[in-house]
């Protein structure tokens, strides 16, 4: 991609839209094309394809915008302050894939960091396009629709179709704009890639099979969707939230002081126990994944990680039982610990890595015999 520079050398981004298009490979422009929904013209040659997109791109990003939320109406505005082109250090990479498919943000690099342009000449009707109040308006409900779907699959992490739009409901109004609702939800899963649609509904994008999810949910027909306030749900909807629910801090303490590790290891190692809470997954085989990472030093130390890691699972919300949390569904859904299993079923002592036989102390420490205790 060409740059352009004044006579201080200053970066002032591209001229025209069809220089910046010409620099784009006709896989790219292809892909322009399919965004904006433009028809007959997907056989033309290179040089007749950019001409067709010059023209049409202008006419078309009004619309495009329409579709966006605060944070890519904020891009947008911080291109314009610095002239058309600005650092785009602070973008992850799926943003940057999405920008150049809009027809009107390019991409490149300057001096080996990546940056986003916007050509010069189309500057001036961007400028009232972000000023409009009805563009305005459309961004601030858009931004609401995104922030509560994504914040509803976050906690819930599949939710059939219909269901979606009767939940999200509950805290915006979609219709009668259900279309542009759709549309709206589509792009933001393009930019984000945190959601995404198949079959069985939306998910959350670390869900893996959907449909399990959703079997355990209808399994639970004597419990509805948590009924989160529009507060909690716009906080989940945030890019990259991760919930900080009761043993959240003492996990993290403890990794950092007893198992020596930095902290932004430890709020991943953290976050991974509440993933596995989300799933459903049981102490003992959090214990298991926990085991393969750290050393522990004697059963009491297993025994204040367990403590630790049970307050953080019992109070985190889970996919299966529709965002609340084991806490709240004790009486249904309590965990239990059951013995930690080697690949033979065996039991193997934390503190002298032998076998336990059925006759030795069991090693939850219970100062029974491991037949009498969880060998039972």
């Amino acid at each position: 991609m060409v740059v352009n520079k004044n006579k201080n050398q200053k970066i002032i981004g591209i001229v025209s839209l069809k220089e910046a298009l010409s620099a784009l490979k006709v896989a790219d422009l292809q892909d322009i094309r399919k965004k904006l929904q433009i028809k007959n013209i997907s056989s033309m040659k290179k040089a007749e394809l950019i001409q067709s997109l010059a023209e049409a791109i202008p006419v078309l990003f009004r619309n495009i915008i329409s579709q966006f939320d605060e944070r890519r109406l904020f891009l947008i505005k911080n291109i314009i302050a610095n002239n058309g082109v600005m650092s785009a250090n602070n973008l992850e990479i799926e943003e940057m894939e999405y920008l150049h498919k809009t027809g009107f943000m390019f991409t490149s690099f300057q001096n080996g960091n990546p940056i986003v342009m916007i050509p010069l000449e189309l500057l001036p009707s961007l400028v009232k396009i972000i000023q409009d109040e009805t563009i305005l308006t459309d961004v601030k409900r858009n931004t609401e629709w995104i922030k509560i779907t994504r914040g509803l699959l976050y906690y819930f992490g599949t939710v059939p179709h219909d269901e979606l739009v009767h939940l999200v409901e509950k805290y915006t109004p979609i219709h009668p704009d259900y279309l542009a609702f759709n549309q709206v939800i589509f792009d933001a899963m393009e930019y984000y890639q945190e959601i995404y649609i198949n079959r069985y509904g939306y998910s959350y994008w670390e869900v893996l099979d959907p449909l399990v999810i959703l079997e355990e949910q209808a399994s639970r027909k004597n419990i509805d969707y948590y009924p989160f306030s529009k507060k909690q749900l716009l906080e989940a909807g945030e890019t990259d939230y991760v919930e900080c629910p009761k043993g959240y801090s003492q996990l993290l303490s403890l990794f950092t002081k007893e198992y020596r590790m930095s902290k932004q290891e430890a709020k991943e190692f953290v976050e991974d126990c509440i993933m596995h809470a989300k799933l459903g997954n049981q102490p003992s085989q959090l214990l298991q994944y926990l085991q393969t990472h750290l050393t522990f030093e004697s059963l009491e130390a297993v025994q204040r990680l367990m403590d630790a890691v049970v307050l953080l699972m019992n109070n985190t919300r889970e996919w299966y039982l529709k965002g609340y949390t084991s806490e709240e569904l004790f009486a249904q859904e309590k965990k239990v610990l059951p013995p930690l299993p080697n690949k033979k079923g065996e039991v193997i002592s934390l503190q002298t890595r032998q076998k336990v036989g059925r006759n030795d102390l069991c090693p939850c420490g219970s100062g029974k015999k491991f037949k009498k205790c969880c060998g039972s």
